[in-house]
């Protein structure tokens, strides 16, 4: 028992001696759960009020870089409810830290409490003693082939020692480094030679040029290891930039471009997640070409960088479904049995919706909390020419709507995953259905623009001609026809309402604004419906969207694309959208009955095969 092993014979323990007993200077020893029940009864009643505070302190969790140190609660909650904070301790309780004899609590402990009173109070006796205890610690358990947690200890000791001119203190820890720099920092595993490098390039008077050679062996010796080798060559930069060598700093940043594509090359062919990583080096590495004077380097490597763009689509590895959607076809079959051509266009619009910003939030929110490690990490975004369009940062992990920006970027794409499924099962085939009842003509679909007040005048006979094209099954030409008219029609509502959709340059000349300005202009957001216009700012405009406006004035979206998934979804919208105004709509949805009456799909209507 521990009650056993904490007794002097019958005496009671002091203070002292029970921290001694129970903390030990092992790495990664000190915690909460050395302060027992069982501990505590071996104290005076006077000095359990010092052992329940060291308890709560001795649950903090620390943050620590080379110039300063934060405390916060070891654990925070989703509802916000947390261990013990750093704001929990009291000015009393902080008496009672600067009364404890220091010297006499082991080493681990002694460095938090004095580094407390240090940080918090600005006691200088603490901060020696905080100091000389990291230090302490630092030499206790470093080991060259182990050096794991003794980082924190050097980057604390030489943080208070330079910050309270420990002189003494600091050149022992700085003789120390320049010997383990001159013998061992090449040759050390991990990152820790480099961290300590940083630690004494950001001292005032440090001679940074000592590390220089060290750096160049790094550089030789740890070819294959690229966060290595490149954080070596950063480190080597700022070095002679603060030495005033800046040729040698522009030379080294070529160097470091070399290295990158050379390292892209060789990781190219090995796999999709390969692949990803050299385009990432082939742009950090044409970034530095520029910024150091090789624009014919530069320019090269980026051809070099399309191509191997294009062949990022050949190597990734389809994730397929197999679905079963006989229900579906079935469902749709039923709902538009005995129908006219314009019945059957106001049925498809009966089975679109224009999904609810709120809702689109809430799906976003419950998908990452029902998979919060799946969504630590952010996206990349590639084209069908395999070019990253957008790198998509995670949500905060205790606050998804923290950033309401970012959010809305997460909801454009979970809305584009959802927009592609509905297009390629539902809107498709309901499409094809109509295309098997009806041989078409464009007088047809006249009722959709006829005396449309949404339509700006004059558009309605271009609109007339995308609506036939895309019922008829012609989506390429289709698309290029109604997604410009389509953004034509919000500048025109946005000028109706008053928007300002033009920009004044300083030279007195004149331009239409971006899209993506007009659909944030507060007139059009005041007067229209806001989850339209989310829905038509995703499938036109954003990155994390389909983008479809843009892929369009740009001709890379091609005949394929325009006929699956979203961009069916898009003119679907559109009709939907149309018939929102339509007078001719309206009367027909009035007169007929068989409209009035839609049967649901079965709850198995798609089934999953495997």
């Amino acid at each position: 028992m521990i009650q056993d092993k904490l007794r002097f014979g019958d005496e009671i323990m002091n203070i002292y001696e029970l921290l001694n007993k129970i903390v030990v200077n092992r790495r990664h020893s000190l915690s909460v759960n050395l302060f027992t029940e069982e501990a505590r009864e071996e104290l005076d009643e006077n000095e359990k009020h010092i052992f329940d505070l060291l308890r709560n302190i001795s649950s903090l969790g620390t943050k620590i870089y080379n110039k300063g140190i934060e405390f916060h609660p070891m654990f925070v909650m989703s509802d916000g409810s947390r261990t013990f904070s750093i704001d929990d301790i009291s000015e009393d309780d902080y008496l009672v830290l600067q009364n404890l004899e220091l010297d006499k609590i082991p080493l681990s402990l002694r460095a938090l409490i004095a580094d407390l009173l240090w940080t918090k109070k600005k006691k200088f006796d603490a901060a020696k003693i905080a100091a000389d205890a990291y230090w302490q610690l630092f030499k206790l358990w470093y080991k060259d082939e182990d050096n794991i947690g003794t980082l924190d200890m050097i980057r604390r000791a030489v943080c208070i020692s330079a910050q309270t001119k420990q002189t003494t203190l600091y050149n022992e820890i700085q003789e120390w480094f320049k010997e383990f720099i001159d013998t061992r920092a090449a040759s050390t595993e991990g990152f820790f030679a480099l961290r300590v490098m940083e630690l004494f390039f950001e001292q005032k008077y440090f001679d940074v040029s000592v590390i220089l050679k060290v750096l160049d062996d790094l550089i030789e010796k740890n070819n294959d290891n690229i966060a290595k080798v490149e954080q070596a060559y950063e480190l080597k930069e700022e070095c002679l930039f603060k030495l005033q060598r800046k040729e040698e700093a522009t030379q080294n940043n070529i160097l470091l471009a070399d290295y990158y594509i050379k390292f892209a090359e060789k990781i190219f062919q090995k796999d999709i997640q390969g692949a990803l990583r050299a385009v990432n080096f082939f742009q950090k590495g044409i970034i530095l070409y520029r910024n150091n004077g090789e624009p014919e380097k530069a320019e090269t490597t980026h051809k070099r960088l399309v191509e191997i763009q294009r062949e990022i689509p050949k190597i990734m590895v389809p994730f397929s479904i197999e679905l079963d959607i006989k229900g579906v076809v079935d469902n749709l079959k039923v709902n538009m049995e005995g129908l006219s051509f314009e019945e059957c266009v106001i049925r498809l619009t009966q089975m679109f919706v224009f999904e609810k910003q709120e809702d689109i939030k809430k799906r976003v929110i419950e998908e990452f909390k029902d998979n919060p490690i799946s969504h630590l990490f952010g996206k990349s975004l590639i084209n069908a020419q395999g070019q990253t369009v957008l790198v998509l940062p995670p949500l905060d992990i205790h606050d998804p709507e923290k950033n309401p920006k970012l959010m809305e970027l997460h909801m454009y794409q979970n809305a584009l995953e959802k927009q592609k499924v509905t297009g390629d099962i539902w809107m498709k085939n309901a499409l094809l259905i109509i295309r098997d009842k009806f041989v078409m003509n464009k007088s047809m679909v006249e009722f959709l623009v006829k005396d449309n007040p949404i339509i700006p005048d004059g558009r309605e006979r271009i609109f007339q001609s995308g609506l036939y094209m895309f019922l008829n099954g012609d989506y390429y030409e289709a698309l290029h026809i109604l997604a410009p008219q389509v953004e034509n029609l919000f500048r025109n509502i946005a000028r109706e309402v008053g928007g300002l959709t033009v920009t004044l340059e300083n030279d007195g000349s004149s331009m239409e604004k971006v899209l993506s300005s007009i659909f944030s202009l507060p007139e059009l957001l005041d007067c229209y419906d806001n989850d339209i216009l989310f829905t038509f700012r995703g499938l036109l405009n954003e990155q994390s969207g389909a983008n479809i406006r843009n892929e369009i004035a740009h001709g890379i979206i091609s005949g394929y694309a325009c006929s699956t998934g979203v961009c069916l979804y898009f003119g679907v919208a559109v009709i939907k959208l149309l018939s929102l105004t339509s007078s001719s709509c309206y009367q027909i949805l009035k007169k007929s009955e068989k409209l009035k009456h839609f049967e649901m799909p079965d709850k198995d209507a798609l089934k999953v095969v495997k």
